[in-house]
């Protein structure tokens, strides 16, 4: 068919002009010999490169997160100071811990490895999936089933600044991180009277939280558990 009869036939040269674009040159919006539209790859490049990248960082960053946030390194650390039974309960005893992590630049929270008959670390502290440390790296723990599990990797002796420290800690707790059923110095808030369970720095095995019971008067150190 010749152009002229092309024209007579469909009535308008520009019919033919669209033929010769679509149907010679693979332009884009256009559909190709057959009629299927031809897409733009430059475009489609771009659409797709933009979605990956976005499923990819919203992918990696929950990932990311969940990871960070599960398997972080808690910091625990042995008191530079001894104190006797009456700490101030529980929270006097956790202010203690906070207030020696902040002065040696520890960040985070600190809570005192400390038990009474009414709380037990295990229903207070976080129970980490990451591992357990001194302030210098040594592992203590895997994490907190390992840690409760009646001995750790090793001794409880460094403190905040990582200062090797000695002696006998008030924990009122037990290896497997329950309070001890005995007395517990009124909640930790005497020192006139009773006894309070307590833990030994020397050791990694089960005595490091359940050794002998002291006095309430006895001045002691506390453990330090970041949060």
């Amino acid at each position: 068919m010749t152009i002229k009869n092309i024209v007579s036939t469909y009535g308008h040269p520009t019919f033919f002009s669209l033929l010769l674009l679509c149907g010679v040159v693979a332009t884009p919006g256009c559909g190709d010999s057959n009629g299927v539209p031809i897409a733009d790859a430059g475009t489609d490049a771009s659409i797709d490169a933009g979605a990956d990248a976005g499923i990819d960082a919203g992918t990696d960053a929950g990932t990311d997160a969940g990871v960070d946030s599960g398997m972080g390194e808690s910091i625990i650390f042995i008191t530079n100071t001894v104190h006797d039974g009456d700490l101030g309960g529980i929270a006097g005893a956790d202010q203690i811990c906070q207030s020696q992590a902040a002065a040696a630049g520890l960040a985070g929270e600190f809570a005192a490895w400390l038990s009474t008959l009414a709380s037990s670390v295990s229903d207070r502290l976080v129970q980490s999936t990451g591992p357990y440390t001194l302030v210098d790296g040594t592992l203590i723990a895997s994490n907190w089933d390992d840690l409760v599990d009646g001995t750790i990797m090793a001794r409880i002796n460094l403190d905040a600044n990582g200062t090797l420290q000695g002696g006998d800690i008030w924990t009122g707790t037990r290896a497997d991180g329950t309070s001890y059923l005995g007395d517990d110095c009124e909640g930790f808030t005497t020192d006139s009277t009773g006894i309070g369970l307590c833990g030994s720095s020397a050791t990694s095995g089960p005595e490091w939280t359940e050794n002998i019971t002291p006095a309430c008067s006895t001045p002691l150190r506390l453990y330090c558990v970041q949060q």
